[in-house]
């Protein structure tokens, strides 16, 4: 003989059933079209090449910052005073300074191509570096100084690629986070 169940058994277990098949559903959906958090920008840095003459000039003193975090009026500042640039003269050839600007104005967070990362840079007024933008500051503002500043294998937070290893992609996602003799970085 086989009891039949209560109906309040059978109603909750079938909504719980219902809502553990809507979650997966979801989770499906927004791997599936890009927009969840594991992706991060992923599939919006592929449209953006990167520019050799760039990465050799200003790479050789730090991290060749992606483009699409600054907008084109950013650059354009930066790329006019390199004579003094936050403090050091990073003077190149003109005929390169000129080509260097067409990429980072072509590229930059205003034309379209923007990373989910540059979209709190563009709303905030301020400084043009990008260590001193408020969405950066509130992204690393947990990170004591002894990790970065103090560690001899990061040295600064505007050494992006020696914590974030796929900085050079622009892909800041926390997953790639990895502080050298500290490991990985999780808030």
């Amino acid at each position: 003989m086989t009891q039949q169940a209560h109906p309040i058994s059978w109603i909750l277990g079938s909504s719980l059933t219902a809502a553990a098949l809507a979650i997966g559903v979801i989770g499906i959906s927004l791997t599936l079209t890009g927009t969840g958090y594991a992706d991060d920008g992923h599939e919006l840095n592929r449209a953006i090449p990167q520019n050799v003459e760039y990465t050799a000039e200003c790479g050789s003193c730090h991290m060749a910052y992606p483009a699409n975090l600054l907008p084109a009026d950013k650059w354009r500042a930066i790329t006019a005073n390199l004579d003094n640039h936050f403090g050091d003269n990073a003077s190149i050839d003109p005929q390169v300074t000129a080509r260097v600007e067409e990429y980072l104005v072509q590229h930059a967070a205003q034309n379209g191509k923007v990373m989910k990362n540059s979209t709190p840079l563009l709303a905030s007024v301020g400084p043009q570096k990008i260590t001193e933008q408020a969405f950066f500051i509130r992204k690393h503002d947990e990170i004591p100084r002894r990790m970065v500043q103090d560690n001899p294998k990061v040295g600064s937070f505007s050494q992006c690629s020696n914590c974030h290893n796929l900085a050079e992609k622009g892909i800041f996602d926390e997953d790639t986070v990895n502080i050298p003799g500290f490991g990985r970085w999780d808030d």
